[in-house]
């Protein structure tokens, strides 16, 4: 499995919405409100994430054969979104996306979804807070690394 990681392309942005979404509703949407499953979608729509990195974001996408399968968007050292396609987890490619981020931006936190605590603590993220629910409705776990 050839894998390439690189920043998103204009014309990518429908697809990495998909792969978000997807990855989302695979395991991530039985841990969250109602209304965090609704932010969340409007936060994780192609519109959403383009005006993001239109003003102080940027996306990387890792690329099986040309087809994108996982998505890290980081605003600062502050990971905002982390999502590989179901049957791709646990092959690497999260960790091939935060080590691409990571030469540019020295990944320092996320708000993890509960389900993926574990997938940061292996890229060296731990926990610095109790499982909380913002005010968007969205349940999350802050984390910090280094």
């Amino acid at each position: 499995m050839a894998l390439l990681v690189r920043s998103v392309q204009p014309d990518e942005y429908a697809r990495v919405a998909d792969v978000v979404i997807s990855s989302f509703e695979h395991l991530a949407v039985q841990y969250q409100t109602p209304a965090g499953v609704t932010y969340f979608k409007q936060f994780a729509s192609a519109d959403a994430i383009a005006k993001r990195d239109q003003s102080d974001s940027i996306t990387y996408v890792a690329l099986i054969q040309n087809v994108i399968v996982g998505v890290l968007q980081v605003r600062g050292a502050h990971v905002e979104l982390l999502y590989v396609l179901s049957e791709l987890q646990s092959r690497g490619v999260g960790r091939a996306l935060v080590k691409a981020a990571d030469v540019e931006c020295q990944l320092k936190t996320v708000n993890a979804s509960v389900n993926s605590v574990m997938a940061y603590m292996r890229y060296g993220f731990m926990p610095c807070g109790a499982d909380q629910i913002a005010d968007t409705g969205v349940r999350f776990v802050p984390m910090r690394r280094g």
